[in-house]
């Protein structure tokens, strides 16, 4: 089954059109299994190098 999927984080929106493993029974499972496809990472920004920092913002160009 097809769902539709809005996520903020920080202000961000994304919005997706997903197929979903069968009927969900429940909202906890539908969160469960987003989790399940999401790969979230993170740094401690303040102590990256300048060469990780740049990760961070590849929309903006190299911060200095």
């Amino acid at each position: 089954m097809k769902i539709a999927v809005r996520l903020t984080f920080f202000g961000e929106e994304i919005t997706k059109l997903v197929d979903y493993p069968g009927r969900p029974g429940s909202q906890g499972e539908v969160i469960q299994w987003l989790l399940s496809q999401t790969d979230l990472q993170w740094t401690d920004y303040d102590r990256a190098s300048q060469e990780d920092k740049i990760l961070y913002h590849y929309d903006e160009g190299t911060v200095q």
